[in-house]
This record gives structure tokens, sequence and C-alpha cells, in this order.
């Protein structure tokens, strides 16, 4: 990319560099998101291990119960269960900090063994994962993130080495959907720019044909090369609806301001016309091509920012380079590498690295019905449950069947569009969603209780007088049919920080302070920094006119987490 290099950086310039970058991007791998898919992906892992067949059907759900499941990031998900069997569920917001970490680091040192400067090379991969955060949650997309500036590493002007490449399409295309892309920009990077010849484009396309013969070594066949690119273009598909999958020019869904900024940023494109820009820079040729597609594919959904925002970094880094290769006196090189990493450590410096508290923000822990699921374990129910979506996961991780699901986050993995739209119409609260959810076989049904009309949801159940309340936790409610046996006197779950939980929340629903103070106080008093008994607390001494006392609890929960959503 680069035709009159700069002397290389001296060698603790580079580490200077990288390790401003390695704790940059650890800063970017706190993004607050709530990982409905991530409780799904462990128990596959553990599913496919009792079975020990990569072929999956469905045992999670009464709507789908027998039927094929396409499961095509299988091994992503024996890693997920066999990391958390390993090191413990808090412990798997490590493996993605260790991902976000040799993602951008792979850049970062792809950018300056082409450009041979590292500070233009620091500066375009950080702004490539401050783009990208917002989408960085623990899911196995990370991984295509990583195997795409892997693939740049080993592509971007060097010899491919076709082995190393189809080990990487080998691996790639049973972690994640991701590998279609993968196959697209192997294309342009193998593509011989500088020495147009036949026998050139000949061994690019030899390559690239290697590269998709070993991608159909997956349990599903071309089945997994039509899934990802029915997926992205056919805009009839319901699921198509879910908010990752809109324009970001829509409302609402994940953001990312920054991409606003720099989706104008291709437009310096132009620059390389300028002759005495192609003699210091070269043309980037693998970036431009990269950019342009990545950015018709975000402005058609956003989640393929994150892959934006690398391949606009193979774009920018040269013109970056040919800037700061005006910086000529060393000193001032490493002045700006000092306050690189100055900066990266006041950006890391308010969050947490122990796993606990991180895990419980990070994947929105709070928010799961746990106290409700130890109920029905310890009455030993089972049977359907017409569930809020984002809770399907859950529910397979920690029953692992025993309560089946209308809907899960597996989308069209195995649910067609009627079982979709049933959801859909039963969220919604439509007339007749009531006989909807007794029509599909459902024996209970779990719902948020404040939200999606949690609370009229449940006394319009009960108004039937076909169904009765069973249980309530700080998050959720349950509601049972008539003719399903219970236990004659249900038991509690066992005394834990949730059952404690579930006790400060229905003494303040029912309009007991006091008790809901105390109760709320002896959870804090084991987990300190649990989002909903912090929130609790601080509303109950507001109530009390303690608004020194709320402070002092905001700014103690925010000590062990920096988040938005305590107030």
């Amino acid at each position: 990319m680069v035709s009159a290099r700069p002397a290389p950086a001296s060698e603790l310039l580079q580490i200077m560099l990288l390790l401003a970058g390695a704790l940059l991007f650890l800063s970017f791998g706190f993004t607050e998101m709530a990982g409905s898919d991530m409780w799904w992906h462990i128990a596959a892992g553990r599913e496919l291990l009792q079975t020990g067949s990569l072929w999956m059907v469905d045992d999670w759900s009464f709507s789908r119960h027998g039927q094929d499941w396409l499961n095509h990031e299988w091994l992503a998900d024996v890693i997920y269960y066999g990391w958390v069997s390993a090191f413990g569920l808090h412990s798997l917001v490590y493996w993605k900090w260790l991902v976000v970490i040799a993602t951008f680091c792979l850049l970062q040192r792809a950018l300056y063994r082409e450009t041979g400067d590292a500070i233009a090379a620091f500066m375009a991969a950080a702004i490539a994962a401050a783009m990208a955060a917002p989408f960085i949650d623990v899911r196995p997309h990370l991984y295509t993130l990583l195997f795409y500036c892997l693939l740049v590493y080993l592509l971007l002007g060097q010899k491919p080495r076709r082995w190393v490449l189809g080990l990487l399409f080998l691996v790639w295309v049973n972690l994640h959907g991701g590998f279609f892309f993968g196959l697209m920009a192997l294309g342009v990077l193998v593509f011989p720019w500088r020495r147009l010849s036949p026998a050139a484009i000949r061994a690019a396309l030899v390559t690239g044909l290697i590269c998709v013969a070993v991608s159909t070594l997956n349990p599903s066949g071309l089945k997994t090369f039509l899934y990802p690119l029915v997926y992205a273009f056919d805009s009839s598909s319901p699921y198509r609806g879910i908010g990752e999958w809109h324009s970001p020019f829509s409302a609402g869904g994940i953001r990312s301001p920054l991409f606003f900024l720099l989706m104008w940023a291709p437009l310096l494109a132009v620059l390389y016309l300028l002759p005495p820009v192609r003699r210091v820079t070269g043309v980037p040729w693998e970036g431009l091509a990269l950019t342009a597609l990545t950015l018709a594919m975000a402005i058609t959904s956003r989640r393929f920012i994150p892959i934006f925002a690398i391949s606009l970094a193979l774009m920018m880094a040269p013109l970056l380079a040919a800037f700061f290769q005006q910086v000529r006196f060393p000193v001032t090189r490493y002045a700006v590498a000092l306050v690189a990493l100055a900066f990266a450590c006041l950006r890391l410096l308010p969050y947490p690295l122990q796993a606990a508290p991180a895990f419980h923000y990070l994947t929105a822990e709070y928010g799961y019905p746990e106290d409700t699921i130890d109920f029905l374990q310890a009455n030993q129910l089972s049977g359907n449950v017409y569930a809020y979506f984002n809770w399907g996961g859950y529910l397979h991780w920690r029953s692992d069947g025993q309560f089946k699901v209308f809907i899960d986050g597996r989308a069209d993995t195995l649910y067609d569009a009627e079982q979709y739209y049933h959801y859909v119409s039963v969220m919604a609260g439509k007339p007749g969603w009531i006989e909807q959810v007794e029509a599909s076989g459902a024996d209970f049904m779990l719902w948020p209780y404040s939200r999606y009309g949690g609370q009229e949801k449940l006394k319009a159940l009960l108004g039937t007088g076909r169904w009765r309340a069973l249980f309530q936790d700080s998050v959720s409610w349950i509601a049972v049919r008539n003719d399903v046996p219970l236990p004659a006197q249900p038991a509690l779950p066992a005394e834990s920080p949730m059952r404690e939980l579930t006790r400060a929340m229905v003494a303040y629903r029912n309009g007991a302070p006091e008790k809901s103070l105390a109760a709320v106080r002896r959870v804090r008093a084991e987990i300190p920094w649990q989002k909903t008994a912090c929130q609790l607390e601080i509303t109950l001494l507001r109530s009390t006119g303690d608004e020194q006392g709320a402070e002092d609890v905001l700014w103690d929960c925010l000590g062990y987490f920096p988040t938005a959503m305590l107030r």
C-alpha cells in the first residue's frame, strides 16, 4: 500500500503503541447488552456433548419439537460450554475481552506492517474498535470480526498460504455464518490488483475455490452457505424485523454514533487520485474495495457496521501514515505514544476486571427470571411455557428441556414465520392473544412484570378464570392453567440473594417500604453490585427524603460498574 515507506519504528515505540492499543481495545469490550443468545449457545454446547452428534433436532420448544435445527455455529457452542465448565459462567467476560483484544491488535499489526507507521496503525485500529464497540457482546459473531482481521493479517501485502487459509475457513465455517462474508473478503484480498495477469488471476481463483471447497466441510453442507445469504438478503423474512437487522437510519435498536460521523470518510478515497498522495501511499485497492462493499452492507443492516469499521481502517491507514510521516522528531512520536497509553489507561480505569460484576452488567444478568426458575425447579414442575422471547435461551440453559418454550432466539434456524407472527401478536396484546396462547398448547406463561404490558397481561389472564398466578420474582411473573396439576403446598426456592431480592421487590410493590429496604440491604450485603437491588435501594431512600443516602448508594454501586442504567 505504501511506496515510500518511512524508517521502521523503534521496538520500544511499537511496544508502547501495541500496549496502548490492547488497553484501549479492552475498554471497548464493556458494552452493556442483554445477551439473550448467549444462554442458548452455552446450552447447545452442553446438548452437543450430551448427544454426541453434530446433527441437532429441537428438544427445547413445544412448537417445533423434534424438527431439524440448523445449528451452523456448533463449534462456537462447544467452546462456550467448555469454557464455562472449566472456568465458570461469569468468566465468559474474559473470553470476550481476549477475542476483542486479539481482533484489533491483529488489525493494528497488519496496518503497521503495510504502512510502516505505528501511530497511524494505532489510530486507524482504535477508530475501528470505537465504531464497532456498541455491537460487541458475548456472541459468536465476534469470531467473524476476529477471523476477518486474521484474514487481513495473512493476506494484506503477503503471499497467500493456501493450507493456512484452508484451515482458517474450515474453523470459521463451523464457528459463525460470517464465514460467507469472509469468502467475499478473500476474493478482494487475493485479487492481483498490482500485478494483473492471467497467471495471477488463475492463482487467485484456485485459492478462492480451495477455501470455498473447505467451507463445505460442516454438518449442514451447502445449507450453511445458503442460510447467511438468504438471511441477509431476504427482506420478506419476519426475522429481519429484529432490531439488529434494521438500517442504521431506522429508529431504535443498537446505535453507533461514530458510524454517522465516519460513514462519509470513504469520500477521502478521492485523495488517492492526487499524484503526491499516491507517491507516498500507493493506492490501497483492497481497502477501497472492501470499504465500498461493507458500507453498502452497513447501510442496509446495522449489524454490518463492525466489519465496515475494520474495512475503513484499511482505507484510512495509508492517509494517516502520510500525515504522521511529517512528524520527523522521535521525541514527538514517543510523546504521542505516551498520550495514547495514558488515554487508554484513563478510559479503562472506571471498569472492573473482576468477572462477576462485569458479567452482571455486560449481559444484563439482572434482567432474567432467576428466582422464578428456582421456584419451578424446587417444585419439580415441567411443561410448555409461553415465555418472553429473550428468556427462551435462559430457560434452556437452566432447565435443559424441562421447560419447553414456544419460540426463542434461534430464529429462522428453527422457527418459521407463522411462529414469529404468533409471538409478535401476543407480545403486542392484540385482541385474541389469550386464546392464541391457550391454543398453542402452553401450560404456563412467563412474562416480564413491568415491561411489554406485563401487569395488564397477568390481570387479563386471571380475569378469564382459566388461569391462576403461580409466582413472581423481581423481574417476572408466571401463571399456570387451572387444569395443570400442582403440589398441594408449593415449596419456595432455597434461600439465596435472589430469593431475598424477590422479597424486597414484592414488599415494595405491596407498599411496605421498610420491609423492602431491610431485604434489599441483605441482598447488597452479598452482591453489592446487583443492579436491581441498587436501584431499588436508591428509590426507597429517595422516597423517604434521604437524598444523601441515595447518592451514597448510587456512587457505591457505580464503583463496581459505571453503568448508565442506574439513576
